[in-house]
């Protein structure tokens, strides 16, 4: 069930897919899940959000690119 909570995009302003992965070196979402997300319920997004930590972990946490506005969020 929804909560009345936004959950914010997990994008970091590198839009960029990795040919092999499909996913995108920001965020670690496909394209698909890129274009859709303002229509994801909050929990749809909650389970995209955890599935995303599971591709970093298993692909590698420390290959996410590092951008400049996630070096000024710290």
């Amino acid at each position: 069930m929804d909560k009345g909570i936004k959950i914010p995009s997990p994008c970091v302003g590198v839009c960029q897919i990795n040919a092999s992965t499909k996913y995108c070196l920001g965020c670690w979402r496909t394209l698909k899940e890129v274009a859709h997300w303002s229509r994801y319920s909050n929990d749809e997004k909650e389970i995209l959000m955890t599935e995303l930590a599971e591709r970093q972990k298993r692909l590698g946490s420390n290959k996410r690119r590092a951008t400049r506005r996630s070096s000024r969020i710290k």
